[in-house]
């Protein structure tokens, strides 16, 4: 294998993605919404909209969340993406059968999928979790990561978002991905020798190899990419934990901040990610669970973290949480606090 590992390794290979959703297709669906959402709550005072779309404190936070997504988010996936795919290289993939096996005793001496199947083995639902577990997810995701790092709403929460967005890749992704590395499921054949336990599992999937958002073609892409010790969009394989889970349990957690209503939709839809991952063969549900568990530890970290930095830095009393401006807000102040 002559692959380049390091951190410039896969820029290449997500540089184009990245340009295009967080150059361009995030700030136009975030400066559309912008002014929807201005146009119904200030509709008679037209002045003061302008005014508040282009004000330079608003303008300031989209340009800046943009520039360090275009930067340091980049160089970051890019980094992640290529230490990925260098995991196999070392050891290989050498605790799946012991992952399949304690998932196994945890679910009542069954493999989870056998679940599942048991009443969703329809070519209809696959589809339907293929599309979401691929496409949704990613805009869901990646989305809010564009909303808390550019709107002028999140500035409470922004530090943490992101310190526990990119911590997961590091602690989960990387971290306890490399130590306890396995392939999951769809691979366990490959790795184990032993092609029998998940073969039903394969067979289905199979059914929509040929369409769009297909996971069993993805699967096969990603092994044609390690066979090949290749890098690519995508590429490296590492099932526990699992960073799908990771990272809609990220969103979750700040969702159930913003209110009740939004955090409990949230989190039902990270059982479905979570389901869906073992459904797809992409994970044990073991990945999952553990995804979960670390992610919120290191969202409970944080919010512990990070107003005892704030305290350090101004020197303020433990228990004194101070305003970013003790200035009295103005009329437009207000106004565009009220906006995304």
């Amino acid at each position: 294998m002559s692959s380049d590992y390091s951190m410039l390794g896969m820029l290449d290979h997500y540089l184009f993605s990245w340009t295009v959703h967080f150059g361009f297709v995030g700030p136009f669906v975030a400066f559309t919404f912008g002014v929807i959402h201005i146009a119904i709550r200030m509709k008679g005072r037209k002045r003061l909209a302008y005014r508040t779309m282009l004000a330079p404190r608003r303008l300031g936070r989209y340009v800046a969340g943009t520039v360090f997504l275009m930067t340091g988010g980049l160089l970051f996936v890019s980094t992640f993406s290529s230490i990925k795919t260098s995991f196999p290289a070392a050891h290989g993939f050498v605790f799946d059968r012991l992952h399949a096996d304690w998932d196994k005793a945890l679910h009542f001496g069954v493999d989870p999928f056998h679940y599942l199947y048991s009443f969703g083995q329809h070519t209809w639902l696959l589809r339907a979790i293929e599309i979401n577990y691929s496409v949704l997810w990613f805009v869901i995701c990646y989305f809010a990561l564009y909303f808390v790092m550019t709107s002028s709403r999140t500035d409470a929460i922004r530090v943490r978002f992101a310190l526990t967005w990119f911590g997961s890749w590091i602690i989960v992704g990387t971290a306890m991905a490399g130590l306890w590395l396995s392939a999951g499921p769809v691979y366990y054949g490959r790795v184990t020798g032993d092609t029998a336990r998940f073969a039903e599992q394969l067979a289905f999937l199979s059914t929509t190899s040929s369409q769009t958002s297909s996971a069993s073609s993805f699967q096969r892409y990603l092994w044609a990419l390690h066979e090949s010790g290749q890098l690519g969009l995508g590429s490296g394989i590492s099932a526990f934990p699992s960073m799908h889970v990771a990272l809609i349990t990220v969103v979750a957690l700040y969702a159930g901040e913003r209110s009740t209503r939004l955090g409990l939709l949230a989190w039902s839809y990270t059982a479905i990610i979570t389901f869906s991952s073992v459904y797809l063969g992409w994970h044990y549900a073991i990945d999952g669970y553990v995804s979960v568990l670390v992610t919120t530890a290191l969202y409970w970290f944080q919010r512990k973290l990070v107003p005892l930095f704030a305290r350090l830095r101004f020197g303020l009393p433990s228990g004194k949480v101070v305003a970013s401006s003790q200035q009295p807000l103005t009329s437009m102040d207000q106004e565009m606090r009220a906006c995304p």
